[in-house]
């Protein structure tokens, strides 16, 4: 029986000789041969994690799993547990949870991944400030499958792998593109959100550029995203607010004419191209980019080669694109396409927490914002805020 097992793993395992090489790693990962494990599933780090400290006071790691299915059997993914110098690195994902972060791109759902199927495993590893920045991670990872038609008793394997480096490079600090109390981080740090799991493959090639992308809503006086017609525009009190350059740099994206569209709902016939609405690409390092996105239309004041100071305003903030509301979108990238790119970790020079808004899908329908306000409270300095943290910038 253990023959024809290894039998039936083997073959599409050497066919992908050269995907396994590639997702190695470092070589002072690999373990020695008798303790190696035939794995029928391939995982690979997207891109290199590089930790940023979120305002829970906590460091996290947001990196993409990416996993393939290379046999011609079920598997289970039980467990995925990101290691570090052989310590964890937060909670292990398994049950509900790796169900909630795994993304079978068959569209199926739980955590089996069918013959040659593949999924996307969202990752937030998190570790405390007061630990020491790994150099390198690895993941202890459970899978069960049948191979000898009793389902009674499936093979059960657990091994230690797909070993990746963390990055160097670290998070850009960089001032709010906004001011004011009320400012919602929604879509924001670290959970599986409309941000988060936007992966693209664009040209053939995966890319993660809304990784760490925040979008900003303002709260009026009553608490409440609108007064009046969710469709008026003239109801959001902030729809117009001057969107101001979080760093110094140099315009190199701009678009400018897109219309304006009806809150409410998602424009008909978006298409990629259009997502971000009328934008604002600046330049503030080598190979990184901050993305202001669904500018008002004819609003902005800047042009592409110009050169923009901190604080200066590039245009008002509007609903254009692929938007169902007004909002500021805002993230780090490492390009200057907003499609051809992956975000970067930021952090903003100062701001003050507010509390947490609980209901933010409600509020967008008009209801009143239930906000915790002993949770996530306080002024913090080069931090990133957490998803839908209420947020004041400015004095």
């Amino acid at each position: 029986m253990l023959v024809r097992s290894v039998a039936r793993l083997l073959v599409p395992l050497l066919a992908s000789a050269l995907f396994l090489a590639a997702a190695a790693g470092p070589a002072s990962a690999i373990r020695p041969d008798h303790r190696a494990v035939l794995s029928p599933v391939a995982f690979e780090v997207q891109n290199r994690p590089s930790p940023v400290l979120g305002a829970d006071n906590r460091r996290h790691m947001v990196y993409e799993l990416v996993a393939i299915n290379q046999s011609p059997l079920d598997v289970d993914v039980l467990r995925i547990a990101p290691r570090a110098q052989g310590n964890r690195l937060g909670r292990p994902l398994a049950g509900a949870e790796l169900a909630g972060r795994m993304r079978i791109n068959s569209g199926a759902a739980g955590t089996t991944l069918g013959p040659g199927e593949s999924a996307i495993v969202f990752v937030d590893a998190i570790y405390s400030p007061a630990r020491k920045r790994p150099r390198t991670i690895a993941h202890a990872i459970t899978l069960a499958w049948n191979d000898n038609g009793d389902p009674a008793a499936p093979v059960r394997k657990t091994f230690l792998g797909v070993p990746s480096k963390v990055s160097r490079v670290k998070p850009v600090v960089v001032a709010s593109p906004l001011r004011g109390p009320g400012w919602v981080a929604a879509n924001g740090c670290c959970t599986l959100n409309a941000h988060r799991g936007a992966t693209l493959a664009i040209d053939g090639t995966i890319r993660v550029p809304e990784r760490f992308a925040i979008d900003f809503v303002q709260l009026n006086s009553q608490d409440r995203l609108f007064d009046g017609a969710l469709t008026d525009l003239s109801a959001y009190a902030y729809y117009g607010a001057p969107i101001r350059a979080a760093a110094p740099g140099r315009v190199v994206g701009v678009r400018r004419s897109l219309p304006e569209q009806v809150p409410g709902s998602l424009p008909a016939g978006a298409t990629i191209q259009m997502a971000g609405g009328n934008y604002v690409v600046v330049k503030i390092g080598p190979g990184r980019f901050a993305f202001y996105a669904h500018l008002k239309t004819g609003s902005l004041r800047v042009r592409k080669g110009q050169k923009v100071k901190t604080g200066q305003v590039l245009g008002l903030l509007g609903n254009t694109g692929n938007t169902d509301g007004p909002h500021l979108h805002f993230h780090v990238m490492d390009s200057p396409s907003p499609l051809q790119s992956n975000g970067l970790p930021f952090v903003f020079r100062s701001f003050r927490g507010q509390g947490v808004v609980e209901n933010v899908a409600e509020i967008q329908a008009g209801a009143t914002a239930n906000i915790t306000r002993s949770r996530l409270r306080g002024r913090y300095a080069k931090m990133l805020p957490m998803e839908n943290q209420l947020l004041r910038f400015g004095r």
